[in-house]
């Protein structure tokens, strides 16, 4: 199958990262997979992998642009494509304004990936948001998105959730870990050892969590003196400022021995093996930032527990690891849902419970789209 997804661009972030993942997967499982993006760092490692790549400015927010338009319809004819799959409200409308004046006898199947809901609403100011319906099969990124947009079509059938997948060959819970890194690390951080690690990573800045993970080791101390918070990502451009509060903020709050900021690691493989519990925070109903998931299944994938407070990633854990789902997470103040995490952690530290991760796995997920699409091309165009 020919399989063609639009993507405002390839440098880092998590919509890039996924599509090249996909497309990776793809030609893996041999598809004929490409990318059309106005480019950026990932491009080398998507061409890499046996996948192509071709160069069009669709991060433009120009919404009447026939130049770009009319290129964008004769790449897609030129790859002969039979999937045209536009991941996010800008690039479903670059891909539907192409593929409507296609032939359409000629047409791939459109398809359009929402990832997270639109500021505006799905139907209202903004064009680019009315034209992620217009996809034939609708993916998203989690069950409370897809139901959210189902409210607003009329053929909800075409609405299908699609986790993102863990590459589980990188991602292998079942490769040792080397008894080198542990020693290195220890040496570089003496203040780990014996302790009970707890993770989190992501982005950081304001809405990202690292404030009420501040907030819960304060708890948690009261009551276990051998847990240790780990702090790990990059900081968001503009924030070095709120990292130096935060760092003052953790001395202020007596957690000098209790808390990390590692920055960003290429060893999470390592990390989330040796970690305790991992916890995906930017859930919060009070943050800017909802739960993207990634952390939560990341973490599953290696067999550590985790906790999120709301978002994609308190949905995983609903199916995956009910002990870590916050319940209640959105109600109450800041107080009472650091409290609940607490509570949910400590149970965790004293007892873990079982963990299913099947389903979720890039292989899987990928898999499961493939037989979507095949389904697709099976129901005849009108």
């Amino acid at each position: 199958m020919r399989i063609v997804q639009l993507v405002p661009s390839l440098d880092e972030g998590e919509l890039a990262q996924e599509a090249l993942e996909f497309a990776v997967e793809l030609a893996r499982l041999g598809h004929e997979s490409a990318v059309i993006s106005a480019g950026g760092t990932l491009v080398s490692r998507l061409t890499l992998h046996n996948c192509q790549h071709f160069e069009l400015p669709l991060n433009q927010r120009r919404w009447l642009n026939g130049r770009l338009h009319r290129k964008l319809r004769q790449q897609v004819q030129a790859l002969d494509a039979e999937i045209l799959l536009c991941r996010g409200a800008q690039c479903a409308w670059h891909g539907a304004q192409a593929w409507k004046r296609l032939p359409a006898g000629s047409r791939p199947r459109l398809v359009t990936s929402v990832h997270q809901w639109p500021t505006t609403g799905l139907f209202r100011k903004r064009r680019a948001n009315a034209a992620l319906a217009q996809g034939e099969l609708v993916l998203s990124a989690s069950d409370d998105l897809g139901q959210q947009f189902s409210q607003r079509l009329t053929d909800t059938a075409k609405v299908r959730t699609l986790y993102r997948g863990v590459n589980t060959r990188e991602l292998d819970k079942n490769a040792s870990v080397s008894g080198h890194w542990h020693h290195r690390l220890l040496n570089d951080f003496p203040q780990l050892e014996e302790r009970n690690w707890l993770l989190l990573p992501g982005p950081i800045g304001p809405g990202r969590g690292q404030e009420q993970f501040l907030e819960l080791l304060a708890v948690l101390k009261q009551e276990r003196q051998d847990i240790f918070g780990l702090i790990v990502g990059e900081i968001l451009p503009g924030q070095e400022k709120f990292v130096r509060a935060l760092e003052r903020r953790a001395e202020t709050m007596g957690l000098s021995e209790y808390v990390l900021f590692l920055g960003p690691r290429r060893d999470m493989r390592e990390l989330y093996a040796s970690a305790r519990i991992t916890f995906d925070l930017s859930g919060d109903h009070g943050a800017g930032q909802r739960s993207s998931g990634r952390v939560v299944a990341e973490s599953l994938a290696m067999g550590c527990p985790a906790v999120a407070l709301g978002g994609t990633g308190a949905e995983l854990l609903k199916r995956c690891f009910p002990q870590g789902a916050v319940a209640d997470s959105g109600a109450g103040n800041a107080k009472d849902r650091v409290e609940a995490l607490a509570t949910v952690a400590v149970d965790i530290l004293r007892r873990s419970g079982p963990l299913n991760f099947s389903g979720l796995s890039l292989t899987e997920t990928t898999s499961r789209a493939v037989e979507w699409f095949n389904d697709l091309q099976a129901v005849s165009a009108e």
